[in-house]
């Protein structure tokens, strides 16, 4: 997972690349799915394995104007790009979700 600044680079090869420190506090990882019966469990769930500590809600549920997406806001504690790629990796893989910043 390689994070890309507005010029291009990918970032551990600009020179004002930003550093995460880890363990970081109050990580916040967004995630927007699809509007489904069982998208929010199935998400939380996912969160719960890579981040036992979060609690069993998001920090933040926004839905779209036509009902149709859903986005949320989880606070974490990253221990490691490695958990962070993880995540994401299997956030991607639930069928709901179609993005996770």
């Amino acid at each position: 997972m390689a994070l890309i600044t507005k010029d291009g680079d990918q970032a551990e090869n600009a020179v004002d690349a930003p550093k995460i420190e880890f363990p970081c506090d109050n990580y916040v990882i967004k995630v927007v799915a699809l509007d489904t019966d069982n998208g929010h469990l199935d998400i939380v769930k996912c969160m719960q394995v890579h981040a036992p500590e979060m609690g069993d809600e998001a920090t933040n549920v926004n839905r779209s104007s036509k009902g149709r997406f859903v986005s949320y806001s989880f606070r974490i504690v990253a221990q490691s790009e490695e958990q962070l790629a993880k995540l994401h990796k299997d956030l991607m893989a639930l069928e709901a979700v179609k993005m996770v910043l």
